[in-house]
């Protein structure tokens, strides 16, 4: 059984890293655009239509990508592909939401955190399943330490923000949003695997997604939640475009998924993530948005417990597991 090479590991990760930076900039964006429009369900709703035009434009203009989309639908009639592998969108909607419902309330770097730590926890899990394309990858000690500083860290720069009087929903709603991030980029990258292409898979979770919260936003206008209207000053026009950095973290990771694992992927897109994240509420704070010591700390025990997590892919045998 051979150890991946570092190399190829090390430049998955920092694409990964690249994709959560874009994470933290689409959770600032969605935060404020919940804000103007009244509701985040409605946020959720204009991220999504934006990041379905941009990736279905990908998908029109590349040939590639057409017959790729022609193949999945084989795969799926054939079934030698589950359709539910089709539903990962539904979690990227739950992330949407939750942006913007709690990065006001808290700020993104604490968003990324409590998100992150319901991501790490669902990496662990669901690479210990036959669910990633890459299959099941092995449970050594290196990976439970990593993770276990990874949630150390993060727990020491979330307590103090919890001190506050935050609502104790506010962390959970991002935490399980971020478990089941895990699994959306396991069934992503099955779908890219099958295909062969990152743009299907991407235009499979815009699409799904954008379903589910046109149904949402049906019934909220129904049970009269007013639709405030989309941002008019001259400096709101960007926090339309949470979709476009969706669509980046989305096409990023399904490639990298199946060189990383859902877990280590999940460790580099939350070292982008809270690095991102930091940058934001340093350099452009919003009310709920605070950077401490403890916070820095926090985002150095971060890269601490990934440096520990991906050392098994320079010498020990990480590699997946034999289904044989």
């Amino acid at each position: 059984m051979r150890s991946q090479p570092l190399l190829p590991v090390l430049s998955a990760g920092l694409i990964t890293v690249v994709a959560g930076a874009a994470m933290s900039l689409q959770g600032r964006a969605n935060g404020l655009l919940g804000q103007v429009l009244g509701h985040a369900v409605f946020a959720a709703l204009v991220s999504f239509v934006v990041g379905l035009l941009v990736v279905g434009t990908a998908l029109i203009v590349s040939p590639r990508s057409r017959g790729a989309v022609w193949r999945l639908l084989g795969l799926l009639r054939q079934r030698s592909l589950p359709w539910w592998v089709m539903l990962g969108g539904l979690s990227g909607g739950l992330v949407v939401i939750a942006q913007a419902l709690t990065v006001p309330l808290m700020g993104v770097a604490m968003f990324t955190m409590a998100f992150v730590s319901g991501q790490v926890t669902g990496g662990l899990i669901v690479d210990s399943t036959d669910l990633p394309p890459g299959g099941r990858r092995r449970l050594d000690v290196l990976r439970v330490i990593g993770v276990l500083i990874v949630l150390g860290s993060l727990a020491l720069g979330a307590g103090q923000r919890l001190q506050t009087g935050i609502p104790l929903w506010a962390p959970l709603l991002p935490f399980a949003s971020g478990a089941l991030t895990s699994v959306q980029q396991a069934f992503n990258g099955r779908i890219r695997a099958a295909t062969g292409s990152a743009v299907v898979a991407t235009t499979v979770n815009f699409t799904v997604g954008f379903a589910a919260l046109v149904l949402g936003t049906a019934v909220l206008l129904v049970a009269g939640v007013p639709w405030a209207g989309l941002p008019t000053a001259p400096d709101e026009w960007w926090i339309i475009l949470g979709g476009v950095f969706g669509v980046i973290f989305i096409a990023l990771t399904t490639v990298t998924v199946a060189r990383l694992g859902v877990l280590l992927l999940s460790l580099f897109a939350l070292f982008g993530n809270l690095l991102g994240a930091l940058l934001l509420d340093v350099l452009l704070p919003i009310p709920g948005s605070v950077v401490t010591l403890t916070t820095v700390v926090s985002a150095v025990g971060v890269l601490a417990g990934i440096v520990v997590t991906v050392m098994p892919s320079s010498g020990s045998p990480r590699a997946r597991e034999s289904r044989t």
